[in-house]
């Protein structure tokens, strides 16, 4: 059974790692993000130009998605990248029903080798895509359980309502047209690298997804 809930309470949001902020109208997406990379273990900035937002596209489905939080983790063992793990999951996936849960399921088998004696919130992951050609958002969330890494996902429609995943709070008026979507999102983007922290900054990278495709709006360096 899916748990719908609402995708537009920014207010709920508490991950200030990245800035990442996207809208889903009838006419399709509008995404953007910061390119600040910034490596927690060393204290240190890492790049200014890292991209965040990922396409997959093969014959049965187009998805775009995005990490913002604790995206990468080092054990004496292997290195874990949440990006490239869902990317390799994606190309497993046969996109049948409700794709996104069965993702979630796959994920989390991957994240229990993850072994930690800590509890709370790693990242949260944003999957943009189609049901019915209608837009669809699917929702996970990271987290250490005490025992080991674990996930959660929520799926819900869009519905015009601008949303950050993460980053500073603000509040935005619905907007009724992509071309008002871009504008929102790409002057929010700019205002937080204009106020640099040690996790948000770099350069900004925005993307339009419709069912015609993802397209970039303003490229990743």
């Amino acid at each position: 059974m899916i748990n719908r809930f609402t995708l537009w309470k920014t207010q709920n949001r508490t991950c200030m790692s990245t800035a990442l902020v996207y809208c889903g109208t009838s006419e399709g997406f509008i995404i953007g993000a910061d390119g600040r990379a910034f490596n927690k273990l060393e204290n240190r900035i890492e790049s200014d130009t890292e991209r965040k937002i990922f396409t997959f596209e093969n014959q049965l489905a187009s998805v775009v998605f995005a990490w913002a939080g604790i995206v990468k983790a080092r054990t004496p063992y292997f290195d874990f990248n949440l990006a490239d793990t869902t990317h390799n999951l994606l190309l497993q996936s046969d996109f049948n029903g409700y794709w996104a849960q069965a993702l979630n399921a796959d994920l989390k088998n991957r994240l229990r080798l993850l072994q930690t004696r800590d509890s709370g919130h790693c990242a949260t992951g944003i999957f943009l895509s189609y049901r019915k050609g209608e837009p669809w958002v699917s929702e996970v969330r990271v987290f250490k359980n005490g025992y080991t890494w674990d996930c959660s996902v929520e799926e819900g429609s869009a519905n015009g309502e601008i949303v950050i995943l993460s980053g500073p709070s603000s509040d935005f008026a619905n907007s009724t047209s992509l071309c008002e979507a871009e504008n929102t999102i790409r002057d929010y983007l700019e205002s937080c690298v204009a106020h640099p922290t040690d996790e948000i900054g770099g350069h900004v990278h925005i993307g339009k997804f419709t069912p015609d495709g993802f397209s970039w709006i303003q490229s990743p360096k």
